[in-house]
């Protein structure tokens, strides 16, 4: 058997490969001497003082067009060689809400002089700028906003340092805002004194910021309990004959007390009376009403809050 005669065809594979190539080749670089219309998407950069001005939605990063030009030119075009965006730069940028085709072509025939622009499919770039300003403020807290563990509550004054702000952002968000700014406090379920510094809570984005960037937050919690104490009523107004009286003489009073100062309440620190002349003539009844407490004793109660009068025959 012949083996040279069979394999001499492969051994000819780089000639042929190398005239594929040259073929190929030709055929490009002749390809990229002519001229052809074609549809572009070309980069845009809008030109701001972004320190003083805020993007507020986001801006047109392209804009389409038909242009006719060279191979050359579209081949580098396609391939983003050289493609430095098209710059827009306009003269009031918190002023003006949006760049029509008459106004664009003129930048985009400047750029890309190359190009000979048949159509701007693009017939607006839309834009939302505001002007960067500030605001100072006074700060607070919304104690009712605070999460507390069970039957925790504040027993200080909540302190802030320091107790104003300069808010900076876009006019469209500062405008928003009062003189005093409330900052929520994300800690959940507090059971112990707080002494933290904590952000404004601020939105994110939009070139937001403040001066401080944090507070310092500080105030006092202790645990609540509740008591009971009996309670001996005082009676106003009362027949002198006795003519009427209570269906009850004693009451029970419960309250909530810091735990540190549960063992310094007494029933002579309270004062419930029952008043004949609030009497009820639809059912003998009268409210029992604490009239005296002592000052850290909070959500005060009388059991029961109404008393029945019975009358003697």
């Amino acid at each position: 058997m012949d083996f040279e005669k069979i394999f001499m065809p492969f051994s000819n594979w780089k000639v042929v490969l190398l005239s594929f190539l040259g073929a190929t080749t030709f055929w490009f670089f002749s390809a990229l001497g002519k001229e052809y219309n074609t549809g572009i998407r070309y980069p845009v950069e809008f030109v701001f003082d972004r320190d003083s001005l805020v993007e507020m939605q986001p801006l047109a990063e392209y804009v389409d067009l038909e242009v006719t030009g060279g191979g050359w030119d579209l081949f580098r075009q396609g391939f983003w060689f050289g493609s430095d965006p098209i710059l827009v730069e306009p003269e009031n940028p918190a002023a003006t809400r949006y760049l029509t085709r008459p106004a664009i072509l003129p930048i985009v025939r400047d750029h890309l002089s190359q190009f000979q622009i048949n159509f701007l499919y693009t017939d607006t770039l839309f834009m939302d700028i505001n002007r960067r300003i500030s605001k100072k403020v006074n700060l607070g807290i919304d104690s009712l906003s605070i999460s507390l563990d069970s039957d925790y509550r504040i027993i200080s004054k909540i302190q802030l340092e320091p107790d104003t702000a300069r808010i900076y952002g876009p006019t469209s968000f500062i405008d928003t805002l009062d003189s005093f700014y409330t900052i929520p406090i994300e800690s959940q379920e507090i059971d112990r004194d707080f002494d933290r510094f904590i952000t404004l809570g601020l939105l994110d984005g939009y070139n937001i910021s403040s001066d401080p960037t944090t507070v310092k937050v500080t105030f006092q919690v202790e645990r609540f309990d509740n008591l009971q104490l009996p309670l001996q009523l005082e009676l106003l107004n009362f027949p002198e004959d006795s003519s009427a009286y209570p269906i009850l003489d004693d009451v029970s009073v419960s309250f909530s007390v810091q735990r540190s100062l549960r063992e310094e309440y007494f029933s002579e620190d309270f004062k419930v009376i029952l008043d004949y002349d609030m009497i009820s003539r639809k059912d003998s009844t009268a409210p029992a009403i604490v009239m005296i407490h002592p000052e850290n004793a909070l959500e005060v109660e009388v059991f029961p809050d109404t008393i029945k009068i019975l009358y003697r025959e």
